[in-house]
């Protein structure tokens, strides 16, 4: 499974690197590290994440034709090129309301809507707007390599 999660990673890493000078690497989970512009990926989201993460990116975009991976894996960008606007103050309240949210002690609900969130996501629903033949080819081709992971390793997408 490794060369295979190996490929993917390398996939993406040449889609990426066609916007920025990132890093992509397999995760847990989808995540970045703005400050060393690394972004981890992952082929086995949590179904509650995803869900939650579609329900929210698709109040805010028409485009509903680009599979969660792709959509997630822009997001991440979305953090790494965006990160700096915001203030020490905005990213510390944001990190705050996270662990309140991974406690329980608020609502996931709340997630999307924090300032970190909601400007990584504005960002992807802009690039792919202006970028909609670009995304579409890469979707198309991330799904091919993603289908061949699940049916191989039986994995459920």
């Amino acid at each position: 499974m490794l060369r295979e999660l190996n490929i993917l990673a390398c996939f993406c890493s040449d889609f990426i690197n066609e916007i920025d000078d990132f890093e992509v690497e397999m995760g847990t989970d989808f995540s970045c590290f703005p400050t060393t512009n690394e972004i981890q990926i992952t082929v086995v989201a949590s179904a509650v994440s995803v869900k939650e993460f579609r329900e929210n990116l698709f109040l805010r975009t028409s485009v509903h034709n680009i599979s969660e991976f792709t959509w997630s894996l822009l997001h991440e960008v979305g953090h790494c090129k965006t990160w700096h606007y915001m203030n020490t103050r905005t990213i510390n309240h944001c990190k705050n309301i996270k662990r309140k949210i991974e406690r329980g002690s608020l609502p996931r609900t709340m997630y999307y809507d924090l300032t970190d969130e909601k400007i990584a996501t504005d960002w992807a629903i802009k690039f792919v707007e202006n970028n909609l033949a670009l995304v579409k080819t890469f979707d198309s081709q991330a799904l091919k390599l993603l289908d061949e992971i699940y049916s191989k390793y039986d994995l459920e997408d």
